[in-house]
């Protein structure tokens, strides 16, 4: 995998040998994370497939920006929008973690076109009706402006090695502080003030492409009944439950994850 920066949205990414005769495959990651989560999967999957792993705006090694209205989801799924342009990736099969699968969403509603498929991890369908979301709220609020007084570096950090956290609860502390120390707390809080602040179960009803939904039984962030939800509304998904497995998915459950996507990259065919 060869690690490259897109100076125009300063935005690191990782890409295989990109060829025409391939599918394209691209990774985006969960909030606070980084493309650091997905080595695992492209060295399964690059001898077969074009991989594109991005780190997102204000996370890893892409830039931060100062400024809270740069964290809009319609905005970072510009980023990945634009960057399948500087590619010159025509079409993909896209596949998203938690907050990742929000902008997976947004970027299919923004450009159908460039998508033949979707894969939700721990998707976060049924996060505006959470019974935690007004408490989420108004701690996000009440952070978000603390944050903006403490001093800001933008200068972009690096990658967290998950391999050593793993195994991993949803809220793990331990994990959970070195993903924010990488991130920054401005960062964080301002992605998760613009998450709380939208509605966006209608969003999902518009998806008319193949879909795999993987989720985990003992996810305490978002309920597995959200996903049999998702699952009944996209009649054209396929619901897969993990018995074992909490939000955490591709850290803590590789050898599944990368089952199921083999499973339905084939089913593709």
């Amino acid at each position: 995998m060869k690690e490259s920066f897109f100076e125009e949205r300063g935005l690191y990414y990782r890409t295989n040998d990109l060829r025409e005769d391939r599918p394209t495959l691209v990774f985006i990651h969960g909030l606070s994370g980084s493309s650091s989560v997905w080595p695992p999967y492209e060295r399964y999957f690059e001898d077969s497939f074009n991989i594109v792993s991005m780190d997102l705006r204000g996370h890893g090694k892409s830039r931060k920006l100062f400024f809270y209205s740069a964290y809009s989801p319609e905005l970072i799924a510009d980023d990945i929008l634009a960057l399948l342009g500087h590619l010159a990736i025509r079409r993909c099969i896209v596949i998203g973690h938690s907050f990742g699968t929000l902008l997976a969403l947004s970027a299919i509603k923004q450009a159908p076109e460039k998508f033949s498929a979707v894969v939700f991890l721990s998707p976060t369908y049924g996060a505006s009706d959470a019974w935690w979301l007004p408490f989420a709220r108004v701690f996000t609020s009440v952070f978000a402006f603390l944050s903006v007084l403490l001093p800001f570096n933008p200068k972009p950090r690096g990658h967290v090695d998950y391999s050593t956290y793993a195994p991993t609860g949803d809220w793990s502390l331990r994990r959970i502080i070195p993903d924010i120390r990488n991130t920054s707390l401005r960062v964080y809080f301002f992605c998760t003030q613009h998450i709380y602040k939208l509605d966006t179960n209608e969003w999902w009803q518009d998806i008319k492409l193949p879909v795999l939904i993987v989720h985990g039984v003992k996810d305490t962030v978002i309920p597995v009944a959200s996903a049999e939800k998702l699952h009944t509304l996209l009649p054209h998904s396929k619901l897969i439950l993990l018995s074992n497995a909490n939000h955490i998915l591709p850290v803590n459950n590789i050898p599944e994850v990368t089952r199921e996507l083999k499973d339905f990259l084939v089913s593709l065919k």
